[in-house]
């Protein structure tokens, strides 16, 4: 008996793992120490270690080899003779094949650390190579391989530009800042209205992924070492992270105006999961109730509306997603595997997926397995 299987499988939230000299070898006669770049040794300890300038924690020990505890799914990949997958675009066509997913959508992995980088001619110098670099690397299978900017948000005219750029060198969309960077005004800002509607004409979502805000990052922390102390707030830090866009969300693109002012502009939040989905509508209903005493305008549309009209959401293994799904739509919902990093889901994606979500009518099912991320990324 054949098992069942989705006739088209994408993963809306994939990485690759970029070559770790990759800005070294394009910028370090340029920018010399500033260049994130491998270190050999830091505080006097030998070791590998990646200097991002990741604002909090600038250098993080590189860890090998995988974990099979840990990075089950990537070392499952490199067992088969598949370890050059997060690089090579060949090597990942392969493994596509082999775990039966039609197409990936392709995130960074090194870059959002990068992300945090304050100093920021780096940071858009870095920016513009990795773009390259990732388009570079789509374009060996347009098809399967779909390739997003990463485009960081302190000087608005130079994203603009960088958007159009990438864009006529075909990548799908832009990931910014999951917050607006310290220093610079919020999203809400007028400033940023440029940016906004050359992503809404353009047709492409604007994507908020985790790690790329203000929250520092847990496991960044503890690849450096930490006091006892420093430890045991972990767990909150964890929690912070996955909540992060919550706050862009509410003071910005909601009651910040921004998807009133630019009723096509998509926003996709990519790796936060769906659980906190009800609660989050319920409390933006709340504040719509008291919107007069909290000096706030009224909005076009009820709050929890743009939840299910004008956000994507993006879940991976989330355990309550047949609860929370429905509050928004599955029309509004694409899943992604996070390939290849610590909480991915390798080769057995259809066999897991069909499991998940078998609650779900068909329908609803080939949307959230595929359907989704056709229309939300312009695929073929």
């Amino acid at each position: 008996m054949t098992s069942p299987r989705y006739r088209k499988l994408i993963s809306a939230d994939s990485h690759v793992m970029e070559p770790p000299d990759l800005w070294w070898n394009a910028l370090g006669s340029k920018f010399g120490d500033r260049t994130p770049r491998l270190l050999d040794e830091y505080k006097g300890e030998k070791g590998s270690f990646f200097y991002s300038g990741y604002l909090g924690s600038p250098v993080q020990r590189v860890r090998i080899p995988l974990s099979n505890e840990t990075e089950a799914a990537a070392f499952e990949a490199e067992e088969r003779g598949l370890g050059a997958v997060g690089y090579d675009p060949e090597v990942r066509v392969k493994w596509q094949a082999e775990a039966d997913i039609d197409a990936e959508v392709m995130n960074p992995t090194t870059m959002l650390g990068v992300m945090r980088n304050p100093d920021v001619p780096v940071l858009q110098a870095c920016s513009e190579v990795f773009n390259d670099w990732m388009a570079e690397f789509a374009s060996y299978d347009p098809q399967r391989l779909v390739g997003v900017s990463v485009i960081p948000m302190h000087e608005v005219d130079w994203a603009v530009g960088e958007l159009e750029r990438t864009l006529n060198r075909g990548l799908k969309g832009p990931m910014i800042n999951c917050q607006a960077p310290e220093g610079c005004p919020p999203y809400r800002d007028p400033v940023y209205d440029k940016f906004w509607a050359a992503a809404e004409e353009a047709g492409v979502p604007i994507t908020l992924h985790i790690l790329t805000g203000r929250v520092v990052d847990a496991l960044f922390l503890a690849r450096i070492g930490q006091t006892p102390e420093e430890t045991s707030a972990n767990p909150g830090l964890w929690i912070d992270l996955f909540i992060e866009a919550q706050t862009v969300l509410a003071n910005d693109f909601i009651y910040g105006g921004i998807l009133d002012r630019f009723p096509r502009l998509k926003v996709l939040c990519s790796e936060f999961e769906v659980s906190w989905i009800p609660g989050f509508m319920a409390r933006l209903d709340q504040i719509e109730d008291v919107a007069p005493r909290l000096n706030l305008p009224r909005l076009e549309m009820k709050a929890s509306e743009y939840m299910k009209t004008r956000v994507f959401h993006g879940f991976i293994d989330d355990t309550a997603a047949e609860f929370a799904i429905p509050h928004v739509g599955a029309d509004r919902v694409l899943w992604g595997s996070d390939f290849p990093h610590i909480r991915s889901i390798g080769l057995d994606a259809q066999s897991t997926l069909v499991q998940q979500l078998q609650t779900f009518s068909a329908e609803d099912q080939a949307r959230l397995v595929g359907g989704n991320a056709v229309e939300v990324f312009g695929l073929q």
